[in-house]
């Protein structure tokens, strides 16, 4: 039986990849990418073009940013691949950083499941941790507990003294301004791995950025 194989090709550098991620792309008779806009590029498909063997059929999907419409797309995704897997051949569906975390993969999955095809996730390095070694900055130590949140949910930090905010996009000055008040020293990362990758911590330059790929690590004593 055909399987679905859900790859993370990492946050941005192209030498990020694992190996298995680069054999099983490699393996794969077909590639499913995403793409945030539709017609647009595929950051996935940058990062790993070079690793997709030339006769393998390529296609892009695209997933927007919530809403009914991403249900919508969602499905018509599933049912792209589900023709493939029917027809015999093993599908690569790739997503940026890894497949589990604040993936579109999370809600394929269930579709390809739910009918019983057979599937395997392959990790990604997550954006997370990259960025910690782009800014040289430790995301947690000791026995303190880390805490991931998005952007819009950076007021249920309590106690935490090791943070990591995701989906900063457009959210940074609220951020920030939560962040100075609870004690928080941050670095913001941009386009990790990527051409115009940056490392800010000064907030000027941080609110003057303003980056779709970005993310902000935060801690306090």
């Amino acid at each position: 039986m055909a399987k679905l194989y859900g790859v993370g090709v990492g946050p941005g550098d192209k030498e990020l990849l694992t190996l298995k991620a680069v054999k099983t792309i490699k393996n794969c008779e077909v590639v499913v990418v995403p793409s945030g806009m539709s017609g647009g590029r595929s950051i996935a498909l940058e990062i790993a073009e070079d690793y997709i063997s030339k006769d393998t059929e390529i296609i892009v999907k695209h997933f927007p940013m919530g809403g009914q419409e991403q249900e919508e797309k969602i499905y018509e995704a599933f049912k792209a691949i589900e023709e493939k897997l029917t027809e015999g051949k093993d599908v690569a569906f790739l997503t940026i950083g890894d497949p589990f975390v604040y993936s579109t993969y999370i809600y394929l999955l269930k579709y390809i499941e739910e009918k019983g095809y057979e599937t395997e996730t392959v990790p990604g390095i997550t954006s997370f941790c990259a960025c910690a070694s782009i800014a040289k900055e430790p995301l947690v130590i000791g026995n303190e507990p880390l805490l991931i949140v998005p952007g819009e949910k950076v007021n249920t930090i309590k106690d935490e003294k090791y943070v990591v905010i995701m989906k900063v996009y457009k959210m940074e000055e609220e951020i920030l301004n939560t962040l100075e008040e609870k004690g928080f020293t941050y670095v913001y990362i941009k386009k990790a791995g990527r051409e115009g990758q940056e490392v800010l911590r000064n907030r000027e330059d941080i609110l003057k950025s303003r980056e779709y790929m970005s993310l902000i690590i935060a801690n306090r004593k």
